[in-house]
């Protein structure tokens, strides 16, 4: 009796020491600092020959790492000797093998399993340095964007045709030091990149300065692409400043929905980015239209200039023309949006229509009312103020030629002459 007890108090002893049997270790990079969150699965290994019946029931167990890569799996207490264990855990995105796997054999003793784990390679970036033109100081604050080109067919009138499409997929401000980043995930491999910089509004230097591409172009058909390579790439920006130095010339127009948009032909287009060059493609000045799609550039000095826009995925051909005494504004220039093109045009008189008769404003400068000199017909007087909003139209002839202006703002203003004949247009100045 007392042998049947002993035995039996063996056995229970046995069960006991089974259940406190551990299979643990840690996982640490090839560095050897700790992984921590990292799953590992412990069971049994049929592969190696496992039967219930010689090496316990089966299980299938997992274990999450903690702060030092630690982990611990407490074996089932009918594990017995002999039972061949698998454990693995997956290696880093890339990693070679891409799963890390340890074979064990139970011997009735704790288990301590290790794995070394990769370290994955830092996403590649695209980063760099935003200055105030060619020079070392910094544009703070400055809005950046990443800009994702490539080709999608484009519905153009009764044919679809390959076109260049623009997506912006991130942004950022620069540092005080003028400095960005971009992190560029696996989703753009052998996608083709872009990066354009500009100065907000609040910013002491916004009008001095256009919106710049890297490495340096005004607009996107003629930026420096940045292909996705996997490496990381340096993309600096020095933004491009305007000259204009003031003048009396006015120029200003109208932006419209051409044929093959979404929107009707000739609705009105907000937010498109028009730029004025000299002759020489020296940056003057840029602008946005308004919610009225009118834009314009006051105060231009007399010469040659040449206006395009910079809208994604669309190609504009610069207009040129020339400002002077004879000629001092270019009021009515229009831009027309379609699929695949944003281009400028004048009216067929030329820039703004150069009067050949001898018509003209007195007083000007005026405070509340002006009359139309040297007319011989009936003409139609349109005023503009520099947003190219109209603020007066009114039929004149030679012997009613008077305008009332009194309640206009002071400030400078484009009257519009228009008869049966030509069409011309001067500066006038309200008191």
């Amino acid at each position: 009796m007392r042998k049947n007890l002993l035995l039996i108090l063996a056995m229970l002893c046995t069960v006991v020491a089974h259940a406190q049997f551990t299979f643990s270790g840690t996982v640490l990079t090839t560095g050897g600092a700790p992984v921590v969150g990292q799953t590992v699965w412990v069971m049994s290994d049929s592969s190696r020959g496992w039967k219930s019946t010689t090496h316990g029931a089966f299980f299938s167990l997992t274990a999450v790492t903690n702060s030092t890569g630690a982990y611990t799996v407490t074996m089932p207490s009918t594990t017995l000797s002999g039972h061949p264990i698998w454990a693995s855990t997956i290696n880093c995105t890339g990693g070679t093998p891409a799963t890390l796997n340890n074979l064990h054999t139970y011997a009735g003793v704790n288990i301590s399993s290790n794995f070394t784990k990769c370290v994955p390679p830092p996403p590649p970036t695209i980063s760099g340095t935003i200055t105030l033109g060619t020079g070392t100081t910094p544009a703070n604050g400055a809005k950046v964007m990443l800009i994702d080109r490539g080709m999608d067919s484009i519905w153009t009138g009764t044919t679809w045709t390959w076109g260049m499409t623009l997506k912006a997929i991130d942004s950022t401000i620069t540092s005080s030091t003028g400095t960005y980043s971009f992190t560029i995930n696996s989703g753009h491999v052998n996608d083709t990149m872009l990066v354009k910089a500009f100065l907000l509004p609040s910013h002491s230097s916004y009008s001095s300065y256009l919106p710049s591409y890297h490495t340096s172009s005004l607009i996107w058909s003629s930026a420096t692409a940045i292909p996705y390579t996997g490496a990381s790439i340096t993309a600096n920006i020095a933004l491009i400043g305007g000259t204009n130095p003031g003048g009396p010339g006015f120029v200003g127009g109208s932006v419209l929905a051409g044929a093959n948009k979404s929107t009707a032909a000739g609705d009105p287009l907000p937010n498109r980015l028009i730029i004025l060059t000299n002759a020489a493609n020296q940056a003057i000045a840029y602008t946005y239209s308004n919610a009225s799609g009118q834009f314009s550039f006051p105060g231009v000095p007399y010469g040659s200039y040449k206006i395009f826009g910079d809208v994604g995925g669309k190609t504009s051909t610069p207009l040129s023309f020339t400002l002077s005494t004879a000629a001092p504004s270019a009021a009515f220039i229009k831009f027309e949006e379609k699929s695949q093109t944003f281009n400028a045009s004048m009216p067929p008189t030329g820039i703004a229509g150069v009067a050949t008769q001898a018509a003209g404003i007195y007083p000007n400068p005026a405070k509340n009312n002006i009359a139309i000199t040297g007319l011989t017909g009936d003409a139609q007087v349109t005023i503009y103020d520099v947003t190219g909003k109209t603020v007066v139209a009114q039929t004149v002839t030679a012997n009613n030629n008077n305008i009332n202006i009194a309640t206009l703002a002071a400030g400078n203003y484009i009257l519009k002459l228009a008869t049966a004949t030509e069409v011309s247009t001067s500066k006038l100045v309200k008191e």
